[in-house]
């Protein structure tokens, strides 16, 4: 949605939905909107910025991390920008400050607030999603969905590579010295830096 600055004279609420097909990144794979986003922004115009507050909602399908079947995912955020007028790039190099990498910048009288909506539902997806606090994920051996029926496999506690791991560590161990407690004894005047 395009906001056209000139027809604001200090603030307006914009109320409404944005068709996930005019967010950038739609194609993604990891993830897909199951409705339109909803949005309730409050716009207020100064002198050379704009601020937009309010709440932004949708439900989207995410793939659990453990099991990789899809399952429905709201958010409700609130979204709170800071947007100021682009200057002209200054002909010597300036430091930023902290409060300059949390700002957007806009150059015309129209500002998109798509990429702005879209941005803040992605910091808001969870990193590792899962479809249930106690999702059991798919079994290592065979990959029947843990969730829906139990497998019988033969479930070796130790493998051959976790047996290779212990033997190189357990060299190393005697080669480097140990974390296990070792029995030795100090006779008198001898200190542990000559032993």
């Amino acid at each position: 949605m395009v906001i056209r600055l000139s027809e604001i004279e200090d603030s307006a609420v914009l109320k409404g939905k944005i068709d996930s097909s005019q967010l950038p990144g739609t194609k993604d794979e990891e993830f897909s909107f199951l409705t339109p986003v909803d949005y309730d922004i409050v716009v207020r115009k100064f002198e050379n910025s704009v601020r937009l507050e309010g709440s932004v909602g949708c439900s989207l399908s995410l793939i659990c991390g453990r099991c990789l079947d899809a399952f429905p995912f709201r958010i409700e955020t609130f979204l709170d920008v800071g947007l100021i007028k682009k200057a002209p790039v200054p002909e010597t190099e300036l430091e930023l400050a902290e409060e300059d990498l949390e700002v957007y910048y806009y150059e015309d009288d129209d500002v998109d607030i798509n990429p702005l909506v879209y941005e803040e539902i992605l910091l808001n997806m969870p990193i590792k999603p899962l479809c249930r606090e106690d999702c059991r994920g798919l079994c290592a051996v065979c990959g029947k969905n843990n969730n829906i029926e139990e497998c019988h496999c033969n479930k070796v506690s130790s493998m051959l590579l976790g047996e290779k791991l212990n033997a190189f560590l357990a060299r190393q161990g005697e080669k480097y010295g140990s974390s296990k407690k070792k029995n030795f004894s100090i006779k008198k005047g001898q200190t542990k830096d000559t032993l």
